[in-house]
């Protein structure tokens, strides 16, 4: 038996069956019909992978729901909103940031040298740390700790500028 023949034979005959749980499962027809179509698809990919002769039902549904948590988990990554909320939200304009370029570069010579360096090298030359180790001619655990208090150092200081 051919791929097609035992796709209709064993799978194609639930359609309806599986629609109607669809249909429960998503509470939105054109999901459901999605689900429904995206189920018989990937089952139809996979047809080699059925045995004949076991419980088809059962593994149309295991498909059905594997599809169905991996459309919700995109459902929250990726939240769906109405137009009329988007159309309704307040306007609300991004003021200009407070410090300027040159401002933080000026602000980052407050911090000591082996950290500015690291920092710098590791943010805007956009540097791996196995580079930078290379280029200081010290260990990768030096940088580490250097990047680390440069960070914290500089915090410092930006923390220092707003009050």
């Amino acid at each position: 038996m051919n791929k097609e023949e035992l796709f209709l034979k064993e799978a194609y005959i639930h359609y309806a069956y599986f629609s109607n749980i669809a249909r429960r499962m998503t509470q939105n027809e054109f999901d459901a019909d999605d689900l429904t179509q995206d189920t018989f698809i990937r089952a139809y990919r996979f047809i080699d992978q059925f045995e004949p002769g076991s419980n088809c039902k059962a593994w149309l549904f295991r498909i059905m729901k594997n599809l169905f948590i991996n459309m919700n988990k995109k459902k929250q990554a990726h939240p769906h909103y109405d137009l009329e909320c988007v159309i309704n939200e307040p306007y609300e304009q991004i003021p200009d940031p407070e410090l300027r370029y040159f401002e933080i570069f000026k602000e980052l010579e407050k911090i000591k040298d082996d950290y500015r360096i690291v920092i710098l090298l590791y943010h805007l030359n956009e540097c791996s740390l196995s580079e930078i180790s290379e280029k200081l001619k010290c260990p990768i655990g030096t940088v580490k700790s250097r990047l680390h208090r440069a960070r914290i150092k500089f915090r410092e200081v930006l923390s220092e500028l707003k009050q």
